[in-house]
């Protein structure tokens, strides 16, 4: 069923700008955080290792996330957290 409406007003965007920091030498790459992230934003990192020699997190799509935090909340390190941005007024149009 298709409709022959349009919509009057612009899909609601975002307010918020997320930044996921990841404390490096303190991540054991356990990958929890990725199996938990449900927008898949984190990958691990085969190709770099920290000082104990084990591949850690990195963000492979930071627009993708949404702040839900499940990654800062899984971490048995407590090595990932989330920081939230406003955007800018002339954004949020």
């Amino acid at each position: 069923m298709t409709s022959s409406r349009t919509p009057i007003l612009k899909p609601p965007r975002a307010s918020k700008e997320y930044e996921i920091k990841v404390l490096v030498e303190q991540c054991d790459g356990c990958e929890l955080c990725v199996e938990f992230c449900p927008t898949e934003v984190l990958t691990i990192d085969l190709e770099s290792f920290n000082h104990r020699m084990l591949n850690y997190v990195s963000v492979k799509d930071i627009d993708a996330c949404t702040g839900c935090k499940m990654c800062e909340r899984i971490c048995p390190s407590v090595s990932i957290y989330i920081i939230e941005k406003d955007l800018p007024e002339e954004v949020k149009e």
